[in-house]
């Protein structure tokens, strides 16, 4: 077995989803030792709890909705598009590791992995112009 340095993700993704860090570095140690068969669908696991506590976190009131849904159902709900575009493709991608047929044959891991990474950046993104905004409201008039 080979040692594997482990990936470290934002506070703020790692707030959303506790899970979400341990499952990618899992997947990312199947990876680096050749189990490529088994690396992609830890990844496309990995981006469904990220996704699913993603949205949890901020529609509480239908958790168990969002648990029991399929994966491309939950991404939808997603209101930043950049997210949900991203997540779309990922998820796609996820698929074709899992399914007997692949759909997507000019796709690989690394292409599954870039797009995962582009999802946790935009949602990082919106949790820190979030908390700005929150910080620093609006001043009822303007400061020019």
């Amino acid at each position: 077995m080979e040692y594997v340095e482990f990936e470290k993700f934002p506070e703020s993704i790692t707030s959303i989803s506790s899970q979400f860090e341990a499952i990618y570095n899992q997947s990312k140690i199947s990876e680096e030792n050749g189990l490529h068969l088994i690396a992609g669908p830890g990844y496309r696991k990995e981006l469904e709890f990220l996704v699913k506590d993603y949205l949890i976190r901020s529609d509480s009131k239908n958790e168990e909705k969002i648990k029991k849904e399929l994966l491309g159902t939950a991404i939808k709900r997603i209101k930043e598009k950049r997210i949900e575009a991203c997540a779309s493709r990922a998820a796609w991608l996820g698929n074709d590791e899992t399914h007997y047929v692949r759909k997507w044959e000019d796709k690989d891991l690394e292409d599954l992995k870039n797009l995962i990474k582009m999802v946790v950046d935009w949602i990082d993104l919106v949790e820190r112009s979030d908390e700005y905004e929150a910080a620093m409201p609006s001043p009822e008039v303007p400061v020019f």
